[in-house]
């Protein structure tokens, strides 16, 4: 992001705009203790100083990209005077999502906290999808909680710089979405004469409602033991459990069928922490098998593979996997603590619709010396005794539930 001036959209920004996708993206510390007042308003404060506190501007030229630009106006702190109890934080998580976000109109984000009855409290940082992903929402909160000052031209870009931008990028941009769009339709055409020819009616349109939601925290230093003593990484790790918890719950471990998984891969540098959404999607798809998944030399392997495939191309789009699974990375000290010890810190996108029956999402986040893990299920009920049976089948046990 240019922080003397504005941002053009990235390929990201502009598929969201033109699929007019915008579920909430949510960031959640669960602290020891009751956050200082003050800690809370300066954060706040300095949210609104930072990149999240932008809208959109249009383009005056056609195929230029839109930008975002400097924002004034911010939604206000929202405490709650309740105590909730500790089984009502993810109820209270949720309801943290359910509000009126509008990143064009420079409502982007909001942020809320409530103290819990065993002591702890709750924090949530929520942001539109439309406006960053997960990486840039970790980055706003850490700008903030360096209290980094930003500085921001005002005005919108000039006719010269948008017919710059429509012989750079933007025709690249906007053709590239559309052959992707085009090449989704056609993957489309067997299936639908398979359904005219035999009779079969496509599935019902709208999303099952969200039907499971788990969240556990872990020992860092345990999960990649695991990892490292099956030859793969943390990711390849959640990204077996992930396969194996929602094989379970559809109850087709034994059927030996194939699982695909969409896996977002970041472009950004690794540095940057201003962007807004900087993401392809990968899928990766294991082969058929009867009983779990437990290579993780080869799950490494294959994901590899395929993000040096994305990278490559800069492809993006949403497939239809039966899961998904999200690593945002790792969250920075001076952002983990900055309400107080953190006990773990979970990110999550959130979508009140669910999403295609059947599917699961996997949510990842390091902080210190923990994982954060949350699942969200749509159409396909996931308890967390299948939760609990596959951490223990790995040797794991979560530090924290949420």
């Amino acid at each position: 992001m240019n922080t003397a001036g504005s941002q053009r959209f990235t390929g990201g920004d502009v598929l969201m705009q033109q699929l007019r996708i915008d579920p909430p993206v949510q960031l959640l510390w669960r602290v020891q203790g009751r956050p200082a007042p003050e800690a809370l308003r300066k954060f706040h404060a300095n949210l609104a100083q930072g990149p999240l506190n932008r809208r959109m501007r249009t383009a005056r030229l056609p195929l230029a990209r839109p930008v975002w630009e400097r924002h004034t106006d911010c939604s206000a702190l929202r405490v709650s005077p309740r105590t909730i109890a500790p089984d009502e934080v993810m109820d209270w998580a949720d309801a943290a999502c359910r509000v009126d976000l509008d990143a064009h109109a420079g409502r982007g984000w909001v942020l809320s906290a409530a103290p819990v009855g065993d002591g702890t409290s709750v924090v949530s940082l929520v942001g539109s999808h439309a406006l960053t992903d997960g990486q840039g929402l970790i980055g706003a909160a850490t700008l903030a909680a360096r209290e980094t000052v930003r500085q921001w031209r005002s005005g919108p870009p000039s006719l010269v710089d948008d017919l710059t931008d429509v012989v750079t990028e933007g025709v690249w941009t906007y053709s590239r979405l559309a052959l992707s769009r085009l090449r989704g339709k056609v993957a489309e055409v067997p299936a639908t004469a398979t359904r005219m020819l035999l009779g079969r009616s496509r599935p019902a349109d709208g999303a099952a409602p969200v039907r499971s939601r788990l969240a556990f925290t872990v020992s860092a230093a345990d999960a990649e033991r695991v990892a490292e003593s099956g030859g793969g990484s943390v990711t390849g790790l959640m990204l077996a459990m992930t396969a194996n918890i929602l094989r379970a719950a559809r109850g087709t471990t034994e059927s030996g069928g194939p699982f695909t998984v969409g896996l977002p891969v970041s472009f950004r540098r690794p540095d940057d922490l201003e962007s807004s959404n900087m993401v392809g999607i990968a899928t990766l798809r294991l082969a058929g098998l009867r009983g779990r998944y437990t290579d993780l030399a080869h799950i490494r392997r294959l994901s590899k593979a395929v993000y040096a495939e994305v990278v490559g191309r800069h492809l993006t789009g949403y497939p239809q996997t039966d899961a998904a699974l999200s690593n945002a990375g790792e969250m920075l000290p001076e952002a983990r603590d900055v309400f107080g010890p953190a006990l773990g810190v979970l990110f999550r996108t959130v979508s009140g619709a669910g999403g295609p029956p059947g599917r699961m999402n996997c949510f990842v986040l390091r902080a210190g010396g923990t994982v954060s893990i949350g699942f969200q299920s749509a159409g396909v009920s996931v308890g967390s005794g299948l939760v609990e049976a596959e951490l223990d089948a790995w040797g794991l046990a979560p530090t924290h539930n949420w």
